[in-house]
C-alpha cells in the first residue's frame, strides 16, 4: 500500500466515519492523488484492511456504493467519486490528506488521561503534547489554555449551570471571567493546586497568545505542567468524565 495512503487512512481513523465514508475517502485519495481513480469494493475493502480496520463485508460494501450519491459506476464492477461531488471531498479530507504522523506521547498530559472522555478533547491532548515536542511552546500554552476552558465549561455543563460560563450577551466568557468565577464558585470543590495549575496556565497562555514580545519557552512549560496535570485531572472529574 501507498504510505502517504495509509497515513492518510490512519489519520482518518481519528474522525467519526462510517465503513462507507472511509471507502468514499479512500476512493476520493485516490481520485486525487494516484492515476487510477476508480476503485472495485473489493479493492477498497482490501485498503481498509490493510491500513488496520476490521474485515469488510464486501457484498453490504459494493451495494452501499452503489446506492451513494457521492459515487457513480465506472465499468461493470468498479466506483469512482462523482465530480460534482470532488469540492465537498476536498474540503473535507485534504487536510487529512497532507498531514504528516504524529508519534503520540505524554510530554505534558497523559493522553491515557483523556482517552476514554471525548474526541474532541483527546484531540486537543495530541495537539499539547505534538507541539511541546516539536518545540512549539507558544502553541503548546495556548492549547493548554484552551483545554482547561473547554473543561470549565464541561462541568458546567455536566451540572446544568452552563449559563453561569456565558456572559450577558449569551456567548461563553473569554476564560478569564470563567477562571473569576471558578475562584469564587465554594461548590466546585478545585483544590487549591488545582485552582493553581489553571491560574498558571491561563497567565502562560495569555502571554503566549497575547504579547507580541514574549515566546514560551520550554521550561516555562516544564515548571507548571505538573500543575496543569492537577487541574485537568480535577476537572475531569468533575465534569462526570472520569470516574
Amino acid at each position: 500500500m501507498d504510505k502517504d495512503l495509509k497515513t492518510f487512512l490512519k489519520t482518518i481513523a481519528r474522525e467519526s466515519l462510517s465503513n462507507l465514508d472511509r471507502a468514499v475517502a479512500t476512493l476520493w485519495w485516490y481520485a486525487r492523488f494516484s492515476s487510477d481513480g476508480e476503485q472495485s469494493a473489493n479493492d477498497l475493502a482490501k485498503v481498509l484492511e490493510r491500513a488496520g480496520y476490521a474485515r469488510q463485508n464486501v457484498s453490504r460494501l459494493k451495494g452501499q456504493l452503489q446506492r451513494d450519491q457521492r459515487t457513480a459506476r465506472a465499468g461493470a464492477n468498479r466506483f469512482r467519486v462523482r465530480l460534482d461531488r470532488m469540492a465537498g471531498l476536498d474540503e473535507q479530507y485534504t487536510e487529512c490528506a497532507n498531514a504528516k504522523t504524529i508519534v503520540p506521547t505524554d510530554s505534558v498530559l497523559p493522553a491515557e488521561l483523556v482517552a476514554e472522555t471525548r474526541g474532541y478533547i483527546d484531540k486537543v491532548v495530541m495537539q499539547i503534547n505534538a507541539s511541546f515536542d516539536c518545540g512549539l511552546f507558544d502553541c503548546c500554552a495556548v492549547m493548554c489554555r484552551r483545554l482547561l476552558e473547554t473543561l470549565v465549561i464541561e462541568l458546567y455543563e455536566h451540572e446544568n449551570r452552563s449559563n453561569e460560563s456565558r456572559g450577558a450577551d449569551g456567548n461563553f466568557m473569554m476564560f478569564s471571567g470563567m477562571l473569576s468565577h471558578v475562584e469564587a464558585d465554594s461548590s466546585v470543590g478545585l483544590s487549591r493546586n488545582g485552582l493553581k495549575g489553571l491560574k498558571d496556565f491561563k497567565k502562560l497562555g495569555d502571554l503566549s497568545a497575547h504579547n507580541r514580545r514574549f515566546n514560551a519557552r520550554k521550561p516555562d512549560v516544564e515548571r507548571i505542567r505538573d500543575g496543569m496535570r492537577v487541574a485537568v485531572e480535577e476537572l475531569l472529574h468533575l465534569a462526570g468524565l472520569t470516574s
